[in-house]
């Protein structure tokens, strides 16, 4: 065999990757593999079934909003009152590059979407380390304006806040919903729907730069000279702050100096992008936006106005879009018959007031459903862009809040029977620097609960919420004022002065009316709430209302609460919770004020002058928080409550006038005792307690005020005795002297009636009533309202 016949063949060798070669790969394998899983991510994003989704009708439609009460009945519609639409062609050219230069320059120019505006604005926020540049375009604006921002204020409202996810999940969805409507849609029409459609700081909730026009200046937007259109360009960016008319209420910044440089502002923007001028550009700045303002303040003229209001915001939250732009049915929980009653009593044709400035908010809220019926907003409501609703609005409680937290929860965590008894002393007990006081200067020794809480005193308060705390920690206490429904400025800053109204502990009308039905809701409350159920008519989507129950304190403890405010009540103890007792039904309450320390002084009122009055009754049924006091405007102007206006308890007229009045919608029963309660010493424990007893003093032991008085009249006893043996009589003793007939009260109410320009009238005394507006109502108090003037009344 050959050489060459068993020589083997050459394989050919593999030529082996180098370094850079495999890296390449790997770097594009794992860019390939991340643009697939992103693509992904986004499709899922954008497809979420929960996100939100493009409605063309949502921008689209001009359907109206309807709004029913509880009985079904429509009540309002959210159209033509709420906008006015004008079209591109109607709009002025100043306004339109008004808009553009400071909201989106090349708004003309891109598809919905400007990526090189918006990677500025991201390199631009990184290297500040903040978010203060928007690289949004008026398209994204439309869209976030009609969906994003309602999506978070709904998952806001759900959750509590909103995570840097979700964030950023949302304005992915913003950005491919702006590329769908600038499909849908031409340039145009996203403009007039914009325009259309945003608040600008106009009153009675009103939207769009026509309502804009007239409300800022009294005229048609195609009047608008080159100042105005740069103010209300540049408004939108935050219509509260440059809102210049809220200088006529609020005090805390100079809004027409904030309005005139966001103006100024925008004019530079016109003139740096070539739309204006020099000589336009200074004309412009310099005018004084002062004079062209022709506002007039027109009160609302309808009663559910304020009652609307509320429901407004509550769908906006509920839903994530406003029903001011996506027309919906919404059936709400108004009492139309009880908010007229609230609109008269604020006109002062039912109730009277001493004085014109003095101002009240309250509210009217069902104890099992939650539901809110009525509220009264306040003798000068004004649906405007203040919203000064004053039956949310929020103030010092005051005593108001002793019942809720200093008592309520001791017949569950401290086992008290409403028999306890609690040492009244002088003591540091909130390390103030000074001994806390009751209102009237004095202390009582031993009292028992029913005396501490119908003489609404400050010490016995203190240490029961002392004792509660020093029981429960306070994370207990902010959750526990968290489910009462109290906003998270006041809950997160719990300290144990809240017991009594003190610190930052501050409530709104229908917060306290929420916060006192669950002691006629066996300890539960259910979220207050202005809505049942919401019907998006584009695709009849249902939404209900929030109907949240929270579970506070035992059913016991609800009703020995309940027990101890009827007290309050029928007690006799003269400090005007006595107005609210019926002879027809059991009124179960609580009164409740502020002072001004010595903050008031700058204004020229007396130190330690009472600013806030409150007035909380309740039924088995319904719950009535009312306050009364002075707008910041008159309280700058040196109004207060001196004891003549507090004597005359005004809120507590109120409060009795509407339980009163809502009695023929319900049936009214005492609250029922529970199984769980057990008779005790004349009043009630929980039974689980019953074996152990209630027979420690908190406070350690003193002689109680009965003891105290039954000793001194031992000793007078014993020296009268002592000064008759020693002493010879100087006259013959003479018949007894026959004591008189006590005064017939109905005869000493009447004459009180007639002598404050009333006329009895079987057995009641009606005040006829000339109201703000002209209207004459009759003002009737019956027999158990009225009490009769007592120098010795408290201020509680």
């Amino acid at each position: 065999m050959s050489q060459d016949t068993n020589q083997k063949p050459q394989t050919k060798k593999r030529r082996k990757l180098d370094i850079w070669n495999k890296l390449a790969i790997g770097v594009l394998s794992i860019f390939l593999v991340g643009c697939i899983s992103v693509f992904f991510i986004l499709v899922n994003i954008i497809n979420d079934p929960d996100g939100m989704q493009f409605v063309e009708g949502d921008l689209t439609t001009l359907s109206n909003s309807r709004i029913y009460d509880r009985n079904g009945n429509l009540i309002s519609e959210l159209g033509q009152e709420i906008r006015e639409d004008v079209t591109y062609d109607q709009i002025p050219q100043n306004v339109i590059d008004a808009f553009l230069s400071i909201e989106d320059s090349r708004y003309f120019d891109h598809n919905g979407f400007d990526l090189p505006r918006f990677l500025a604005s991201a390199l631009t926020n990184l290297r500040s380390g903040s978010f203060a540049q928007g690289g949004s375009t008026l398209t994204m604006q439309l869209i976030d304006n009609t969906f994003t921002s309602q999506q978070e204020k709904k998952i806001e409202s759900e959750q509590g806040s909103i995570s840097a996810f979700t964030k950023i999940k949302l304005k992915i969805q913003e950005i491919y919903l702006s590329l769908i409507a600038e499909q849908t849609l031409n340039k145009e029409e996203i403009f007039d729907y914009y325009v259309n459609r945003i608040w600008f700081g106009s009153g009675d909730n009103t939207r769009g730069i026509q309502k804009a026009a007239k409300y800022f200046f009294n005229k048609d937007v195609s009047e608008l000279n080159l100042s105005e259109s740069a103010f209300l360009a540049g408004a939108i960016n935050a219509p509260d702050t440059y809102n210049p008319l809220n200088n006529l209420y609020k005090t805390d910044q100079d809004y027409l100096a904030n309005a005139t440089s966001r103006r100024n502002t925008t004019l530079a923007l016109m003139l740096q992008h070539g739309y204006i001028t020099d000589t336009e550009y200074s004309l412009a700045k310099n005018s004084k936006l002062e004079f062209a303002l022709q506002y007039t303040n027109i009160s609302s003229q309808d009663p559910n106005a304020p009652f609307i209001y509320q429901a407004v915001q509550e769908v906006i939250q509920l839903t994530g879009q406003d029903p001011g732009v996506v027309p919906m049915d919404i059936y709400t929980t108004l009492n139309p018959d009880v908010q007229k009653v609230a609109y008269d009593i604020c006109a002062g044709n039912i109730v009277n007031f001493p004085i014109e400035q003095l101002d009240t908010g309250f509210a009217v809220i069902e104890n099992h459903t939650g539901e809110v019926i009525a509220v009264g907003a306040g003798r000068t409501y004004y649906q405007d862009a203040t919203k000064r609703d004053l039956s949310m609005e929020e103030r010092q409680p005051g005593s108001s809040m002793k019942p809720l937290l200093a008592y309520s929860s001791t017949f569950d965590l401290l086992g008290w029977s409403t028999e306890h008894k609690i040492n009244d002393h002088g003591e540091d007990y909130f390390h103030a620097g000074s001994n806390l006081q009751n209102s009237d200067r004095q202390y009582r020794g031993v009292v028992n609960l029913k005396t501490a809480l119908g003489l609404s005193l400050n010490t016995p308060a203190a240490q029961a919420m002392i004792a509660l705390v020093d029981e429960t920690g306070y994370d207990y206490w902010i959750d526990f004022l968290k489910k009462l429904g109290y906003s998270e400025d006041t809950y997160t800053q719990f300290v144990e002065q809240y017991a009594i109204g003190g610190a930052e502990m501050y409530a709104s009308p229908r917060q306290q009316a929420s916060a006192y039905s669950m002691l006629a809701n066996g300890g539960k409350r259910v979220e207050d709430h202005t809505v049942r159920i919401i019907v998006r008519r584009s695709d009849g989507k249902e939404t209900s209302g929030d109907t949240t129950e929270y579970e506070l304190i035992s059913e016991e403890a609800a009703y020995m609460t309940s027990y101890l405010l009827e007290n309050v009540v029928s007690g006799n103890y003269q400090n005007f919770n006595e107005i609210l007792y019926s002879q027809n039904y059991t009124a179960y309450g609580k009164s409740g004020t502020s002072d001004w320390s010595t903050y008031g002084v700058q204004y020229g009122i007396p130190a330690g002058a009472a600013r806030d009055e409150w007035s909380i009754g309740y039924t088995s049924d319904i719950s009535v928080a009312t306050w009364t006091g002075f707008s910041g405007e008159n309280e700058a102007l040196g109004y207060y409550f001196t004891n003549s206006l507090l004597f005359e308890a005004t809120a507590f007229h109120i409060t009795h006038y509407l339980l009163d009045y809502c009695q023929q919608f319900y049936d009214y029963n005492d609250i029922e005792k529970p199984s769980g309660v057990s008779n005790y010493n004349g009043g009630y424990i929980k039974t689980e307690f019953l074996s152990k007893g209630d027979s420690k003093v908190t406070g350690g032991n003193a002689k109680s005020e009965d003891e105290e008085d039954t000793e001194e009249e031992e000793q007078e006893e014993e020296t009268t005795e002592e000064e008759e043996n020693t002493q010879e009589p100087t006259t013959p003793p003479t018949e007894p002297t026959v004591p008189e007939e006590p005064s017939d009260p109905t005869q000493d109410l009447q004459q009180q009636c007639i002598n404050s320009g009333g006329t009895w009238q079987n057995g009641a005394c009606i005040y006829q009533n000339t109201g703000n507006n002209g209207n004459t109502g009759m003002e009737t108090f019956r027999l158990d309202s009225l009490t009769l003037p007592d120098s010795r009344k408290r201020i509680l």
